[in-house]
């Protein structure tokens, strides 16, 4: 029985813009810098302008927030998985069923709605559970949700994907394995699973980050939705499935 998430549901109704295509090559390329609180309102602004609702924008919007402070590379993991998501609706992308391994009818879980509904069923991790994900785009995204748990119920939560473990602690991190196999796209079997407490190899830290330009600039194209009235949004197809308490 899936929990009932309905502030936290989305649609990725949009379709891809023409433009969208164009960023990569038409944006500035290096790094700019930007605050850990400019990083999460752009990031929630452009998850809600791709379409999620308000709850779960705010989720994205803390998640690269979190991920940024380990200087992770959250912003620009959350611009792919936008794009990879845009125009899909939000019924591919959730759990089918969160009894045996989660997967989703599109295939691939998003990281987002997963991270979300295992925040929501945290309380049961912490008591000796694990989840399977059978296949999840970018489960980077997935770290922030563990972080909050870990943090919240003073137990440590660690993801296990293909050789790489990150395990999340109240206080940090510690990673063993390459970490940029989470920026995959499609990785399969994926585990979240409590684990031993240790020490942190990596604390986070509250300094500016230096965001790549391009990553930056697809933030903002999805980002843009949200100024558009909806009257204009209607006649543009960006946006104009929203409602204000989705």
């Amino acid at each position: 029985m899936l929990p009932t998430r309905t502030k936290y549901q989305h649609h990725y109704k949009h379709e891809i813009a023409p433009e969208m295509n164009q960023i990569s090559s038409s944006s500035g390329v290096g790094l700019v810098n930007y605050s850990l609180s400019e990083i999460q309102a752009q990031c929630r602004k452009a998850a809600r302008g791709a379409g999620l609702a308000w709850g779960l924008a705010e989720e994205a919007g803390m998640a690269c927030r979190w991920l940024a402070s380990f200087d992770l590379p959250g912003p620009r993991v959350l611009a792919e998985l936008l794009r990879l998501n845009d125009g899909k609706p939000y019924e591919t992308l959730r759990p089918a069923s969160l009894d045996g391994n989660w997967e989703a009818l599109g295939g691939r879980l998003c990281p987002l709605i997963a991270g979300a509904t295992l925040s929501d069923i945290a309380a049961e991790r912490v008591a000796g559970h694990h989840v399977e994900l059978a296949a999840v785009a970018f489960p980077m995204l997935l770290l922030p949700f563990l972080g909050l748990a870990a943090k919240q119920h003073g137990v440590a939560q660690e993801l296990r994907c293909n050789c790489t473990r990150v395990t999340c602690l109240p206080d940090g991190i510690s990673i063993s394995g390459d970490v940029t196999l989470l920026q995959t796209a499609h990785a399969r079997h994926v585990v979240c699973v409590g684990a031993e407490r240790a020490e942190p190899d990596h604390k986070p830290s509250a300094q500016s980050r230096a965001i790549d330009a391009s990553a930056w600039a697809t933030l903002e194209f999805f980002a843009h939705r949200t100024y558009v009235p909806a009257t204009d949004a209607s006649r543009a197809g960006a946006g104009s499935t929203l409602s204000d308490d989705q």
